[in-house]
């Protein structure tokens, strides 16, 4: 083997230990820096992209099948949000909530449009077809949650999602 042999393979034994380490190098970088949680959600069964099916009005018995259509409630981390195609030409509403004790509390309701600085929705009709009856946000019980079905309890209503 001649010198200049020897002195390639050695830079190749260099590079690949050198790319071998590069992966752990990344990951502690971007924790460190603190562009990646570890820790997954906290909020277990509820994360997710929930198709509103049913609202029963508790009152009278009155059930409302949604099945066909499109109202979606959208669950990731800390923040809620509400959408529908077909309601407002696509308007989407966002949030922050909290899960705990059998409950969900959503916060106030803004709109979601970071053009303007999300405004705070001030008009309860438009978040009544989500099944939010109040401006400042609403609590709802958990009387479902699993990895597939979600029902929920307002003072009014019964929620039915099934998750997407």
């Amino acid at each position: 083997m001649t010198p200049n042999m020897k002195t390639t393979s050695r830079h190749k034994q260099n590079w690949k230990k050198m790319l071998g380490i590069l992966p752990v190098f990344a990951t502690f970088l971007t924790t460190s820096c603190g562009l990646v949680e570890l820790e997954g959600s906290k909020n277990g069964n509820l994360d997710g992209y929930w198709h509103m099916e049913t609202v029963d009005t508790l009152s009278n018995g009155g059930s409302l099948d949604l099945r066909k259509e499109r109202r979606f409630w959208m669950v990731q981390g800390t923040i809620f949000q509400l959408y529908s195609p077909d309601i407002l030409d696509g308007q989407r509403y966002v949030s922050h909530f909290q899960h705990e004790g059998g409950q969900l509390t959503i916060n106030k309701i803004y709109f979601d449009k970071r053009e303007s600085g999300d405004p705070a929705v001030e008009d309860v009709e438009n978040l009544r077809p989500f099944g939010i009856n109040n401006i400042d946000g609403e609590t709802f019980q958990v009387d479902e949650l699993t990895g597939s079905r979600m029902t929920l309890r307002s003072e009014t209503l019964r929620l039915t999602f099934k998750k997407h």
